[in-house]
């Protein structure tokens, strides 16, 4: 258990994050770490309508009552989450603050910068994590763990596998992730080729010798991308390599206050293919 403080979001509006999701999310959480505190923003949608409009269509109603829905939604989630982590012996707290929808990654990237990490369930029938992971990524200053809604429910953490490609992203994340890699049995290094410019089966050779230094002994994992879109690289390595956690960096930048995300950022947020860490 490498990490001391993590954070884990579980989404509960406009859905709840599912029961499986949870159980996954907090066995991963505490695979990762001793003391697992969650948050669940309770919704608040304020109205910005007049007496006349908010009489006739009744709009205070349904704010409240989609408020109402929203807070039982929360209470179910970390009440889940509560007692699977007590069961694991890494329950840390829970977290309830009210927000607006749109407030909730950047609440979370704050509570996240004192912290060791952040995970953060996928969720496809509710694809708010998505932003919200972004939020944090770009946000805390800390790494970010992606769980898939069918992460496993006893996680080892025996194999990972680093997509290197040279950048400072990827310098990030191997960073974030050493006490994991130190404590791996297996550690592989993808290093995807016809994908950027400049990329080579040797570029991973001054990573073996950094990682040599710390006891870690890795092995080169090329692959030759032939056209093939990255997200579908990363499914073809990962379903062959069957890592425990992937490890990448995370490439962005802000436009107009939305992020513009890489296509290998992009691919693991909207369909991770196993658990990964991403940071920047």
């Amino acid at each position: 258990m490498p990490f001391k403080d993590i954070l884990l979001h579980l989404e509960s509006y406009p859905d709840r994050v599912s029961d499986r999701a949870i159980d996954g999310a907090t066995a991963l959480a505490a695979a990762l770490g001793k003391n697992v505190t969650a948050v669940s923003p309770r919704v608040d949608i304020p109205l910005k309508t007049n007496r006349l409009a908010d009489f006739a269509l009744r709009l205070g109603d349904l704010a409240r009552a989609e408020e109402a829905r929203g807070a039982g939604q929360a209470d179910a989630a970390l009440d889940r989450f509560e007692v699977q982590a007590k069961l694991l012996g890494v329950y840390g707290g829970r977290l309830q603050p009210k927000l607006e929808v749109f407030e909730a990654g950047d609440h979370l990237a704050m509570l996240a910068r004192t912290r060791d990490l952040c995970v953060v369930p996928a969720s496809p029938q509710n694809g708010v994590y998505q932003g919200v992971a972004e939020a944090v990524l770009f946000g805390s200053g800390r790494p970010v763990v992606i769980a898939p809604e069918n992460a496993a429910l006893e996680p080892r953490l025996d194999t990972i596998l680093v997509a290197w490609d040279g950048g400072a992203p990827a310098a990030a994340a191997v960073g974030a992730a050493m006490p994991l890699l130190c404590e791996a049995k297996t550690v592989k290094i993808l290093v995807v080729m016809n994908e950027k410019e400049g990329v080579d089966a040797h570029l991973a050779d001054d990573l073996l010798r950094h990682l040599g230094l710390y006891g870690v002994a890795a092995e080169v994992q090329p692959f030759d991308a032939a056209g093939a879109t990255i997200g579908s690289v990363f499914s073809h390595v990962t379903e062959r390599v069957r890592p425990d956690l992937m490890v990448m960096g995370a490439f962005g930048h802000s436009r107009a206050r939305q992020f513009v995300l890489g296509g290998a950022t992009r691919a693991v947020l909207e369909s991770p293919p196993t658990p990964v860490l991403l940071a920047r």
